[in-house]
């Protein structure tokens, strides 16, 4: 990026030249262009973010999400209103990232062809959000070819009509609002997710040709609004499995002719807390709760080194059997526990139940503390599910229990197959062991501790949040570009049954603040995320007074 840092500056003074030029001859434009000038708008300087008024701007955003995913052909007019605007700005945010999708001002069967709808409804957003000293940051969240985030969205980079259109739209609205400082950027594509071609240069590349683009004709109308750019968050390969690792921030972010540039980012690490038992995330039945001395990240040197299974202790006239286990220690080839059951060759028709699995340190004074205990009582099961073969399932039973109704069910497997739970650091010292209670027809189920050996070990805590953080931060300094976290936030099941969403929301925002980074929460009305689940209905007040507490100055 420094290499080219000289040729970039001449090449867009030459475009900000022409692009005032244009801006100045077009029809109702209402000043000179000399009275016009990078000045005016939000824009990048270095590792900062400056204002209208000249000052280094934080960003304090909120989401305003629009209905988008449901990929409307015309606004959702009941999604929020005038009122939100100055909600928003009381409780002391500064910008809404606006999502659009493309639906809403051009159709598929008529290309190229734009809705007054569409613009007269961002038109009133807009006003609105002038009124209330506010900015907007107008992101497209669905763009010609599909939503992006669960690569699903391929159209837009096999067909080269969809980035035609794509281009075409983004320069009708930069065109639109060109003169418009309440607008402060434009957020290009949401959570690019891109075809993994033959090398993973191609990979990039296909992209970076794209963002380049759609800058490059931005520019042509817009010279001095921002430009938010996402690095690629992964790439579908043939197979249709994602590639998420290789997209570190180095090996992700575009690389584009032009200095005004913020580079954006989302967190929503880990993805088991903030998307929390729901099942269109593939998290139902996991549940979390922050802080917590779980791990969260790590690299494994040795994913399994043993484990030491539980023996019967004793049977109940319901048909559970009580078992408990040896005690484990750390040692060098060992340093990580996790609870574990397990059933084998349990046929179409056997199954065993599972309950009151309960994972127990104890330190060096004898001193009992439970790590892990779950009883499935709420319905959650707590962890991830591996076969040898596919077969067999995991599932809550509400009718049976060893000492209240939920348990945890596992059916049908017809080899090995393993339910693992929470994985725990071992400390010297210390011993762990696990218990619970089993009922079985037949086949051999087990509990049991697992264990592992692993470096870089990350329990869920605010280091955690740090950490993942950290590598944008170090990319920011590097290249001296600024950055903006332009979504992070948590389901409302992370808010619930003491699992202290609001500790994490806490604890995001203050990372921000330390790092001086420009945030967003995601999002203002959504049943899953949003402040509101219901507009004007079901605010969240824990939120929001904490929004009101940290946001204003």
């Amino acid at each position: 990026m420094k290499a080219k840092k000289l040729h970039r500056c001449i090449r867009r003074a030459a475009a900000l030249l022409c692009a005032a030029l244009m801006l100045t001859l077009s029809a109702g434009f209402p000043v000179s262009a000399k009275e016009y000038s990078e000045k005016d708008f939000v824009h990048a300087e270095g590792m900062k973010i400056i204002g209208t008024d000249g000052r280094e701007l934080h960003i304090k955003g909120m989401a305003l999400g629009n209905s988008v995913w449901g990929n409307p052909s015309s606004p959702d007019l009941t999604h929020h209103d005038e009122n939100t605007y100055k909600e928003l700005s009381e409780m002391g945010f500064n910008c809404v990232r606006f999502y659009i999708n493309y639906g809403l001002f051009e159709s598929d069967n008529a290309p190229y062809h734009y809705k007054s709808s569409g613009f007269k409804w961002l038109d009133k957003n807009i006003a609105w959000a002038k009124k209330y000293g506010m900015g907007i940051i107008i992101n497209m969240h669905c763009p010609q070819g599909g939503y992006q985030s669960n690569g699903d969205g391929m159209g837009l980079w096999n067909d080269k009509q969809n980035q035609d259109r794509l281009t075409a739209l983004w320069k009708k609205i930069a065109k639109r609002y060109a003169k418009e400082p309440t607008v402060w950027g434009y957020g290009l594509i949401n959570e690019p997710v891109v075809p993994m071609k033959d090398t993973m240069e191609e990979t990039y590349g296909q992209y970076n040709k794209l963002m380049q683009r759609l800058t490059s004709e931005i520019r042509s109308v817009s010279p001095y609004q921002a430009i938010f750019v996402e690095g690629i968050c992964s790439a579908v390969k043939p197979d249709g499995e994602r590639e998420y690792e290789y997209f570190t921030p180095e090996h992700s972010f575009a690389d584009i002719d032009d200095d005004n540039i913020v580079y954006e980012f989302h967190k929503y690490d880990p993805f088991y807390f903030t998307h929390q038992n729901t099942s269109w995330a593939g998290t139902e039945g996991i549940t979390m709760t922050y802080p917590s001395e779980e791990i969260v990240g790590e690299k494994a040197i040795n994913g399994w080194v043993k484990c030491e299974a539980a023996s019967e202790r004793s049977t109940d006239p319901k048909g559970w059997t009580y078992f408990e286990s040896k005690t484990v220690s750390l040692s060098d080839k060992a340093n990580v526990v996790a609870a574990a059951v397990t059933a084998s060759n349990l046929g179409r028709d056997g199954s065993a139940y599972f309950d009151d699995i309960t994972l127990t340190e104890i330190s060096p004074g004898g001193k009992r503390r439970t790590l892990f205990s779950a009883d499935f009582s709420d319905g959650a099961l707590c962890g991830n599910p591996w076969s040898e073969d596919g077969s067999g399932v995991s599932e809550y039973c509400s009718d049976d229990g060893c000492k209240a109704a939920g348990c945890l069910k596992i059916s049908g497997t017809a080899s090995f197959y393993v339910h693992n739970f929470k994985r725990f650091e071992m400390k010297k010292g210390y011993k762990y062991m696990i218990s619970g209670y089993i009922k079985y027809d037949k086949g051999s189920p087990e509990i049991r501790i697992d264990m592992s050996l692993s470096e870089n070990i990350h329990s869920f805590d605010k280091e955690y949040l740090r950490s993942s953080i950290l590598p944008y931060v170090q990319f920011s300094k590097k290249h001296n570009v600024p950055l903006y976290l332009g979504e992070f936030g948590v389901i409302s099941e992370g808010f619930e049954n003491g699992r202290n969403g609001i500790g994490w929301v806490r604890d995001m925002i203050s990372l921000c603040e330390k790092y001086d980074i420009g945030f967003n929460y995601h999002t203002y009305n959504e049943s899953a995320f949003g402040l509101y689940d219901d507009y004007p209905n079901g605010r969240n007040e824990e939120l929001y007074e904490l929004f009101g507490k940290m946001l204003k100055d």
